[in-house]
């Protein structure tokens, strides 16, 4: 089971000069859009509004995360880890090599070479926590924390590629820009849905996109989202639930008649797998259509408590 300290559930997002994905929001929203938003009319004191009056109301954070996931620039980012496959495909094509693509090609890890620990790792690394782990790190780990995080390693190989002679910089950074802009993405998605809001960092020729979302709530119950859509079968939904440590609800959605096949053969192979790792599945049922966006757990009118910091 992947637990996550309290401290990596908190969330630093550093407002209003390094947020883009806001930023495009903003840029995208129409006056009607942005006076409900808020009554300040510049950009810099609606940026700072929203964020600050976050706490105190919910309307803000809801009108603004429907702007988010409905922008059309965040929308067709893509997936992270093909994007990441294709930086890399444009620095190999280069006549130089740059310290930044042994460091990619180690983060992308082919899912049948996934475990528990590496899987959290890659989690912690992905660039969401950057800010929080920063924070609340000591001196002597800041260096470990800067060489390991992906934000970070694009932060700085985005500095090292432009003041480079490379020929292909200008697409290296343009796509380097991309992956930087879908880390902002989801820091601002995972505060406005009080929420860990993940990309799926790992190599799987079957996958086109993956998006993983966390939540606890006050009575320790642990919900996750686990969205993902295949190239042969299309949409497939997860929704989890864990509580009492070990006692786990799973939904599975999925609207391809032969995957669903595929699902029924093997629930048994996976209900053994899980009880072989401790965990005791209570029910496993799939379902024909996605779910809706009202929430298929129970209780999920509970505060959901994660910890969120924004620092403006």
């Amino acid at each position: 089971m992947i637990n996550f300290s309290a401290n990596s559930k908190q969330l630093d997002i550093l407002l209003p000069n390094t947020n883009r994905a806001l930023a495009e929001v903003i840029k995208n929203a129409t006056p009607k859009q942005l006076k409900l938003l808020s009554q300040n009319k510049d950009l810099k004191s609606i940026l700072n509004s929203l964020l600050t009056q976050s706490s105190q109301s919910t309307s803000n954070d809801k009108a603004l995360l429907d702007l988010l996931k409905n922008n059309p620039t965040l929308k067709s980012l893509g997936s992270a880890s093909n994007n990441i496959k294709d930086l890399l495909s444009t620095i190999k094509s280069g006549k130089s090599t740059l310290p930044i693509e042994k460091t990619l090609s180690n983060f992308l890890v082919n899912v049948k070479d996934l475990s528990e620990p590496l899987l959290k790792q890659k989690f912690e690394n992905s660039g969401v926590f950057l800010e929080s782990k920063l924070k609340n790190a000591s001196t002597q780990n800041i260096k470990e924390l800067i060489s390991n995080d992906l934000k970070s390693i694009l932060l700085q190989a985005s500095e090292e590629i432009t003041n480079s002679s490379n020929p292909n910089k200008t697409e290296i950074l343009k796509q380097v820009d991309k992956l930087l802009l879908q880390i902002d993405y989801h820091q601002l998605l995972s505060h406005l849905s009080s929420s860990s809001s993940l990309y799926i960092p790992f190599s799987w020729e079957q996958l086109q996109e993956g998006h993983v979302e966390l939540k606890r709530d006050k009575e320790n119950r642990f919900y996750c989202d686990i969205d993902l859509k295949l190239k042969e079968y299309g949409e497939l939904n997860l929704k989890l639930t864990l509580y009492d440590e070990n006692q786990l609800n799973l939904h599975i959605y999925s609207d391809n008649a032969a995957f669903k096949e595929i699902i029924k053969e093997n629930i048994a192979s996976l209900r053994s797998a899980l009880i072989d790792n401790s965990i005791t599945p209570r029910e496993i049922h799939l379902f024909d259509t996605k779910p809706s966006m009202q929430s298929p757990y129970e209780n999920s009118d509970k505060p959901i408590d994660l910890g969120f910091e924004v620092k403006v």
